[in-house]
């Protein structure tokens, strides 16, 4: 990827595209690119657009529960309104909880 543009601050779409490609390698081949992601006055729309996409995407929605590059347990706690339908598809018809959400280390404020 073109990683220049992650600093683009039109850009958003991009860095939405490159934060979900490295959570789903569950590795990062620039850190720094990865974390302005994150960084830029739009991080709050980055991370909705990606945890609206995990609702919709069954092997994104594993690799955002597994991965050590995002904390989603710190995610999910800051927007209710996405916490609720993680946690809803967390239970298995019966009953049986799914695992817990296993997270690390990034975390940011709340969507609005």
């Amino acid at each position: 990827m073109y990683l220049p543009k992650v600093y683009d601050p039109a850009a958003r779409a991009y860095r939405v595209r490159y934060a979900i490609t490295n959570i789903l390698r569950d590795h990062v081949v620039n850190e720094g690119a990865f974390n302005t992601c994150f960084e830029m006055e739009d991080a709050e729309e980055v991370i909705c657009t990606i945890l609206r996409r995990g609702l919709k995407n069954p092997r994104l929605r594993s690799a955002l529960e597994r991965s050590h590059l995002v904390n989603l347990a710190k995610w999910l706690a800051s927007r209710p309104q996405f916490s609720e339908a993680y946690h809803v598809a967390e239970v298995r018809p019966r009953g049986k909880p799914r695992g817990s959400l296993i997270c690390s280390h990034r975390g940011r404020s709340s969507c609005g």
